[in-house]
């Protein structure tokens, strides 16, 4: 994976996963950095999504123009000049320029905030360029989208299958400050409750244990699984996994 973004599943994908039921197609609604996607078992068919635009770009051009790409994430310099500019919202005239501009805001960010450059001792390009193949394997067969959560679902064709479907949702979490480019409000919540019960497929969704998602939990007679503390200078919060099954043991058939 080559991006770093507050809110990154990386650290705790695995103990989420351990409450994945088998599935063999696999649907994510909120991509992002894909903390989750590239650090778990691949299902045979993946439907990926995410509304920033800037996701669905650099992804489409690892896949579409790898070979411009890669020359540029070797050859540009990275300065801190043009960090602050592509900070301020500059934008590039190409779509390779675009992904790299993103990239780097991404990786060469304090904290994976793009409003100020980081000086590290470790080598950002390098560990991009290390991990593009691994990374482009992984997503090249995936039906990749750029919608929001509500019309997802409605271009995911997975037939009668929905058995076999899962879906992991991972939103902007209500009530917190992050770096998306749209965040959530209770209604943008409740709304992806709707959705996900009306897809009549598996799915499980992160979050805090903030009040409305609890309470949501409770009416829709939802199950809560608590998945750890996490914490940061300012505060501490109870990640939790909001699923409409019960525990499997397995995690593909």
């Amino acid at each position: 994976m080559i991006l770093n973004r507050l809110g990154n599943k990386q650290k705790i994908a695995k103990e989420i996963q351990k409450h994945f039921p088998s599935h063999v197609i696999y649907m994510e609604p909120f991509f992002g950095a894909g903390g989750m996607y590239f650090n778990k078992p691949k299902a045979k068919y993946n439907f990926l999504n995410d509304r920033d635009s800037d996701v669905y770009n650099l992804f489409r051009q690892l896949i579409d123009n790898k070979d411009e790409l890669v020359g540029l994430i070797e050859t540009v310099p990275i300065t801190e000049r043009q960090f602050k500019e592509w900070a301020k919202g500059k934008r590039e005239n190409t779509n390779a320029l675009n992904a790299l501009r993103f990239l780097i805001l991404s990786n060469y960010g304090l904290y994976g905030k793009s409003n100020t450059m980081k000086i590290s001792p470790s080598n950002p390009r390098k560990i991009i360029l290390d991990r593009i193949d691994a990374t482009i394997d992984y997503i090249t067969d995936a039906y990749f989208f750029n919608a929001d959560f509500r019309d997802f679902f409605r271009k995911c064709d997975y037939g009668d299958d929905k058995d076999r479907c899962f879906c992991y949702a991972d939103p902007p979490y209500l009530g917190t400050d992050d770096n998306y480019s749209h965040s959530f409000k209770e209604q943008d919540s409740f709304d992806l409750f709707n959705t996900l019960q009306f897809s009549g497929v598996k799915f499980a969704m992160s979050e805090f244990d903030n009040p409305f998602i609890l309470e949501q939990a409770k009416e829709r007679n939802l199950n809560v699984i608590v998945i750890g503390e996490r914490k940061n200078l300012m505060n501490r919060r109870t990640e939790i996994l909001v699923t409409n099954y019960q525990k499997e043991l397995t995690l593909f058939d």
